[in-house]
């Protein structure tokens, strides 16, 4: 019997987003204040009490980047949850159905996939205004043609199969065949995706609170930490230099995780050997 062993890559990236996590929940121990200015620390090095330094307002970059990774991870954790259900229920319906309705929903999904997801994003925190609720909702909207195109084609192949031909002569709801029979059929590349999905989120999110279109203060993300310290690289390079190392490394973490061996593939081998 072989020994079950986990990928390497997926290991890292377990233990990078580990380590991430509990530097978000170290803030809670860290009693100083997320934007609460002090004058007499302005621009202020790395310290014992401050060790990432201080912003051009006083407050502590440390808290400032655990609270803004919190917030990051909670805006792209929303916007997949938003864009991984309606992908994956309309993937579904497509793959599985075809014919008028496969036409209908697709025409409209290539319209938008047709769209690069930023800018879609964009688009939408342009009609209905910024801030992080606005951000959550553009860019699960962002993932839906996306993911529900990757679904679609799995719930095909999946629909040909003779369990599915079996459920249906049982008279099994369609329901329960799409989401209780083929769904965990399909959860490997289903996984996959929404680590990529997630990874792409935090991204964007980044990018959009770097315009100022995103998170809007006294909340702060990654991405307006990083705006807010653009004027000062020379002079303070570490009100950059933290919140990006940080960024890249959860970013990192999680590109890890959807590389390589699926989990899916991984622990189906476990009770084969």
């Amino acid at each position: 019997m072989n020994k079950y062993k986990l990928n390497a890559q997926k290991i890292t990236g377990i233990a990078i987003v580990s380590l991430m996590i509990i530097f978000i929940l170290a803030g809670f121990l860290n009693r100083n204040s997320f934007d609460t200015m002090n004058k007499e620390l302005i621009l202020k090095g790395p310290s014992l009490l401050h060790p990432f330094g201080c912003d051009e307002f006083g407050r502590d970059i440390l808290k400032r980047t655990q609270t803004g990774m919190g917030i990051s991870i909670a805006v792209s954790f929303f916007s997949v949850c938003i864009g991984t259900f309606f992908g994956t229920v309309i993937g579904a319906l497509c793959g599985y159905f075809g014919g008028i309705i496969d036409d209908i929903l697709m025409s409209i999904i290539d319209v938008l996939f047709a769209i690069p997801s930023l800018l879609l994003a964009l688009v939408f925190v342009s009609l209905f205004g910024s801030g992080m609720v606005q951000v959550t909702l553009a860019l699960g909207i962002a993932i839906i043609p996306s993911f529900s195109k990757m679904m679609r084609s799995e719930f095909r192949k999946q629909r040909e199969l003779e369990y599915v031909k079996m459920a249906k002569l049982l008279n099994i709801s369609t329901a329960r065949i799409l989401f209780v029979h083929i769904l965990p059929n399909v959860m490997e590349t289903f996984v996959n995706c929404v680590f990529i999905a997630f990874n792409n989120c935090i991204l964007a999110e980044a990018g959009l609170s770097f315009l100022g279109i995103g998170v809007q203060p006294p909340l702060a993300s990654l991405g307006t930490l990083l705006s807010d310290a653009g004027g000062y690289i020379r002079s303070a390079f570490y009100m950059v230099s933290f919140p990006a190392v940080m960024l890249i490394l959860l970013l990192l973490g999680i590109g890890l995780i959807s590389s390589g061996e699926s989990f899916h593939h991984a622990y189906s081998k476990r009770f084969k050997n």
